[in-house]
């Protein structure tokens, strides 16, 4: 070959190398522009599959709040039987009734016993027995809603408000694991009673997210959970609880006497009337074992913060439940003896209570209880 021809195609060759490399180039360069536009796919399509996932939760809590609607009706028709047959028996029962009263009365007047609770407990058990005479077994539930504008009956506005309401809890209220560290506080009055009982299930009123129930679990305490909330509820039966979909008050007037060692109810009677929060108590009467426990949680509104702020970021609290109030419904009801106490003071409580310039009774009004739990126990038989 002459040397011209080969000098030629040594610089075709230069050439079409550089031609490569600027291509190559070119390439990587359009490669490092189109990399973020892949990573912003593929986080979107992880966003999508956990919409996904949060779509398909929704649909089962709604198809479980429609299952319970359609037992509810099924249930109702079956207590207007009930209604009908003991308004037929009305009459042999109020006699019943009376003559129980009066052998009471003969018994405490012989042994000449004068203890407050045993004759507010007698009371009670008299006074509900008359509800279920008058009215039915199981019947003389209050209401436990206040009364409100009429809406449409909407199974997909409820799910909504239920949507809401966990959001909000899961927002303000705390993690699960720093709500069960709060109610550890509990533990060796509940374990106590539940020895007392023989053992005998627990049941909490209002369970929501279920760390209570979590608790009591890891404690080796059985128990089971009733709320209204169907999306709360799906979230605790995915930790594996025992939660039913359904209202508290008609699962518990349908427990059977003396069955439960526990009854509890953390934050939910600021959520309902006070007829329904007496109704509760004076029930818990009846179904607690003797030696029974029964606790309310709710929020301390002596504490001027919780009055004034805290207590009003949940819309669906009604009105606070103080102290005085639910001392002397618990003593109505026959409990003794009964225990009150303030928990969980500000973070900031003990700093001002050691001021030598702020006033003991200010830092208490301020930054001290911010919850306020009262505990009753059912007294033995005697």
């Amino acid at each position: 070959m002459k040397p011209l021809k080969r000098l030629e195609r040594y610089f075709s060759a230069i050439f079409t190398l550089g031609r490569i490399k600027g291509l190559a180039k070119d390439a990587q360069r359009d490669l490092q522009q189109v990399q973020p536009r892949v990573d912003h796919l593929e986080d979107l399509a992880a966003h999508l599959g956990q919409r996904a996932d949060v779509v398909d939760r929704d649909l089962a809590a709604m198809q479980a709040s429609l299952d319970a609607r359609a037992a509810h009706l099924e249930d109702t028709d079956g207590r207007l039987h009930r209604l009908f047959e003991w308004t037929r028996r009305y009459e042999s029962l109020a006699e019943d009734l009376v003559a129980d009263y009066r052998r009471e009365a003969t018994i405490l007047k012989r042994t000449g016993q004068s203890d407050s609770a045993l004759l507010a407990r007698m009371f009670s058990d008299l006074s509900r027995r008359l509800d279920a005479t008058s009215q039915g077994q199981g019947a003389g539930v209050p209401d436990a809603a206040p009364a409100k504008v009429d809406l449409p009956n909407s199974d997909g506005f409820d799910l909504f408000k239920d949507s809401f309401y966990h959001r909000l809890e899961n927002r303000y209220r705390g993690t699960l694991e720093e709500i069960a560290r709060r109610l550890k506080v509990y533990l060796p009055d509940v374990e106590a009673a539940w020895l007392r009982t023989d053992r005998k299930p627990a049941m909490d009123i209002g369970c929501g997210r279920g760390e209570w129930l979590g608790l009591l679990r890891d404690h080796g305490i059985e128990g089971f959970g009733i709320d209204t909330n169907a999306v709360q509820i799906e979230e605790a039966k995915e930790a594996g609880l025992d939660v039913r979909l359904g209202d508290a008050l008609q699962a518990l007037a349908d427990q059977p006497d003396a069955s439960l060692s526990v009854i509890t109810a953390h934050h939910l009677i600021e959520h309902l009337p006070f007829d329904a929060v007496a109704w509760i108590t004076r029930e818990a009467g009846r179904v607690l074992a003797p030696g029974g426990l029964l606790l309310f949680e709710t929020p301390n509104t002596r504490n001027v913060l919780v009055g004034a702020t805290t207590f009003h970021t949940d819309p669906t609290h009604l009105k606070p439940m103080p102290e005085q109030v639910m001392g002397i419904l618990f003593e109505t009801a026959g409990f003794d003896p009964i225990d009150i106490r303030g928990l969980n003071p500000h973070e900031r409580f003990g700093e001002f209570l050691g001021k030598s310039d702020f006033n003991d009774e200010l830092a208490f009004l301020m930054f001290g209880p911010q919850d306020l739990a009262i505990l009753g126990t059912k007294p033995k038989d005697t």
